[in-house]
């Protein structure tokens, strides 16, 4: 890996692989080692294996992106992220038109319950419901009318012993 200009062939590199893989590779030989695997295409299950515990798969994506860019004339770029500028305001606007004329529109509610285990229909889950608020309802009531009557007693009984509040 020292001399600048010799290639390694697969097997040497397999052979790298295998020291990295055992960790007997200093620092510099694994960054070596890592830079090597960037720019030659030799695959086997132990070459991909290293470039993908060192994360060399997302540099080849984005190296052959780069490349990719590199192709397009300036002018054909223009127009992509104009066109791309263009599909984004669109969707924009379709999804606000969607938000704002689904608003008017009552929303739909459906109702799900068990009862010991099996599962209710719409309507029988939506009476429970009901009454349960009902009876929550009536026990709010209940408790507010039970406070009133305990302030007038507390009221009753500070006005008859002549004490103040």
């Amino acid at each position: 890996m020292k001399e600048k200009d010799h290639i390694l062939t697969l097997q040497e590199t397999e052979q790298l692989c295998h020291q990295y893989m055992d960790c007997r590779l200093s620092v510099l030989e694994e960054t070596e080692l890592r830079y090597f695997l960037t720019q030659v295409d030799y695959h086997s299950v132990l070459i991909d294996e290293v470039r993908e515990i060192m994360n060399i798969d997302t540099y080849f994506a984005d190296k052959n992106i780069i490349e990719a860019g590199k192709k397009l004339s300036p002018k054909w770029v223009r127009y992509m992220s104009m066109a791309a500028s263009i599909a984004v305001v669109i969707c924009i606007s379709l999804f606000f038109i969607k938000t704002s004329s689904s608003e008017s529109v009552e929303p739909q509610s459906y109702y799900i319950a068990y009862v010991d285990g099996h599962l209710l229909s719409d309507e029988e889950a939506q009476l429970q419901v009901e009454e349960a608020k009902k009876s929550a309802d009536d026990f709010i009531k209940k408790m507010e009318e039970l406070e009133a009557h305990e302030q007038e007693m507390i009221d009753d009984f500070f006005y008859e012993n002549n004490l103040e509040v």
